[in-house]
């Protein structure tokens, strides 16, 4: 997918968040917003991608899975919390069973850590903090298309 793809699909959640936010400031989270949308941003990649949905829902599958890491990984939080923990098993399971979609997976973190700032170091840390092993390398340079599926 190209940069400006993930650009735009960025700035059409970011649109859609900010919408929602403001009609209901009081009543949704951040997360609650993300889970609201994440199927029309779904079809959304899907369509632009010019692929099937599966794979668009993979992508956000992980991005899902990871959110509630979103303080800790962008540096507003010293700790993980258990949700952060459990999301990033659960990815770390999903990639597990299925190792023809690490490349895609691993292109997928890049661009997302890239584009919402993630803090490398913390994010480095993560797998240790959560007792788990990750099959990608969690390294900004990290050439996705090497990793062996």
């Amino acid at each position: 997918m190209s940069v400006k793809v993930v650009y735009c699909l960025a700035c059409v959640m970011a649109l859609l968040v900010s919408a929602l936010a403001e009609s209901h400031a009081n009543d949704v989270s951040c997360s609650q917003a993300v889970a609201l949308l994440t199927p029309y941003l779904a079809h959304l990649m899907g369509q632009a991608m010019g692929t099937s949905r599966v794979s668009a829902i993979s992508c956000l599958n992980a991005i899902t899975r990871l959110m509630p890491c979103e303080s800790y990984l962008l540096g507003f939080s010293s700790s993980v919390s258990v949700q952060c923990c459990q999301g990033a098993e659960s990815l770390n399971q999903l990639a597990g069973s299925d190792r023809g979609q690490l490349k895609p997976l691993c292109q997928c973190l890049k661009q997302a850590a890239v584009s919402l700032g993630v803090n490398v170091d913390k994010a480095k840390q993560l797998p240790q903090l959560c007792k788990i092993t990750v099959p990608v390398p969690i390294d900004p340079n990290v050439n996705c298309d090497r990793l062996k599926t």
